[in-house]
């Protein structure tokens, strides 16, 4: 099925691309979409037509500061809103973002007790009854870790939460501290606990205070026809397949 959607997408450029030399794109994402970009480079390079996805992956926000940092970069994957803010601003220029995925804040347990976090309440309470807390650093620019941050001072219990949280450099490093069992709880995307550990998922967040982030791409030339193969990936339905088999909603699905 991959090789079929990538036949088709290679049609109308296969004679151009034997035409020019082979790329290196560089793509810098949000750890959140980690999988799924990891998926999608190893069935794009297998093309075998010299071209090659390189993908480097942090935070949303220190994503974006290393593509901007890179003069060699090709794509950004990181939240919608930051690339509309980076337009808005004139570090981004022309293209369009595409929209690729959504996925919401949760929690992740190493624990055995799976309690109920429905309400602000029992959120709260769970926060509160935790031994330690992981969760990605505010300063580096992570949505969840960010969110986390304000969330705790909304519900009047940031400096009980702090003084038994610990900042980790990202989700992927959040999740390594639960699975590792040296912490309690990892406050992250729910696409990251499943992608790390689909068993420790306590939940997203109670859906009056969730927070859903939408992951867009943008590209500095989107029409290149040698990156044509690895959008048209991402937009398949084998590529929704993938975003959803590593949690995440696929933008245009219930």
């Amino acid at each position: 099925m991959v090789k079929k959607l990538l036949s088709i997408a290679l049609l109308s450029t296969c004679l151009f691309s034997s035409l020019v030399w082979p790329m290196d794109f560089r793509i810098y994402s949000a750890a959140g979409v980690k999988l799924p970009m990891l998926q999608f480079a190893d069935a794009f390079n297998g093309l075998n037509t010299g071209d090659r996805v390189i993908n480097s992956f942090d935070t949303a926000g220190a994503a974006e500061k290393h593509f901007f940092e890179d003069t060699k970069s090709t794509c950004l994957i990181t939240t919608e809103s930051r690339i509309k803010e980076a337009l808005k601003m004139g570090r981004l220029k022309a293209s369009a973002p595409i929209a690729l995925a959504d996925t919401v804040a949760g929690i992740a347990t190493s624990g055995k007790v799976k309690q109920a976090i429905d309400t602000s309440e029992q959120l709260r309470a769970v926060l509160l009854n935790a031994l330690s807390i992981a969760f990605s650093d505010p300063a580096r620019g992570a949505t969840v870790g960010r969110y986390f941050q304000s969330l705790i001072q909304q519900l009047g219990i940031e400096k009980e939460v702090m003084a038994k949280a610990i900042l980790a450099p990202d989700g992927v490093e959040t999740m390594k501290l639960v699975k590792a069992k040296k912490v309690e709880l990892g406050i992250t995307q729910v696409s990251e606990i499943i992608q790390a550990w689909p068993e420790s998922l306590l939940g997203p967040f109670p859906r009056d205070i969730e927070l859903a982030t939408r992951y867009s791409l943008w590209c500095k030339d989107p029409d290149q026809a040698q990156l044509a193969p690895l959008i048209a990936l991402m937009q398949s339905a084998w590529g929704s397949r993938v975003f959803t088999d590593n949690g995440l909603r696929p933008v245009g699905k219930p």
